[in-house]
């Protein structure tokens, strides 16, 4: 199931389940992305790379086919990166919601969300949690805009840091 998007004046991008083939040049994307991300402290953007990495990734992908979502555009290479695993109860977890620096306020995360939630109600979740650094204002307002309600603040949670944890139902 891929999903063609225009965005913004944009043509000819695509969301899309990533597969085996993906997983370097993924990691390769993400990887500056996260180290951009100023408000993690250096234990915790060690891990979160970590995470990403090709191994790790094709790890997720053995596990669960549907869990490593793309946007691609045509011509080009990587532009986004989403992760998410059904929980316990039928709960959706997204893991990572990440938008190229260039890209963003273009309708890429929101799609690339949509084809998350369209992917766990169709396997049977009812929900789909995450969680955000407080310092990240863009995630806290695009999880606001996108309808996540705020359950409540981890202090000093992973890594010593605050996590704000978001929850919304899957319709």
């Amino acid at each position: 199931m891929a999903t063609d998007i225009g965005i913004g004046g944009l043509d000819g991008f695509e969301i899309r389940l990533a597969t085996r083939r993906d997983l370097a040049a993924a990691s390769r994307f993400a990887t500056p992305v996260i180290r951009s991300l100023k408000f993690y402290n250096q234990e915790c953007t060690k891990n979160n790379i970590k995470e990403v990495s090709a191994k790790a990734l094709a790890d997720d992908l053995a596990k669960d086919a549907n869990s490593v979502i793309l946007a691609v555009q045509r011509g080009g290479g990587i532009v986004g990166i989403a992760t998410h695993f059904m929980g316990l109860g039928h709960v959706d977890w997204l893991d990572w919601i990440l938008v190229s620096q260039d890209c963003r306020s273009r309708g890429i995360a929101a799609a690339m969300l949509k084809y998350a939630m369209d992917n766990a109600k169709g396997r049977g979740c009812h929900k789909v949690w995450c969680d955000s650094n407080p310092q990240n204002v863009p995630a806290l307002r695009f999880f606001s805009r996108m309808g996540f309600r705020k359950v409540g603040v981890l202090r000093r949670h992973s890594f010593g840091q605050d996590q704000i944890i978001w929850e919304r139902l899957i319709r």
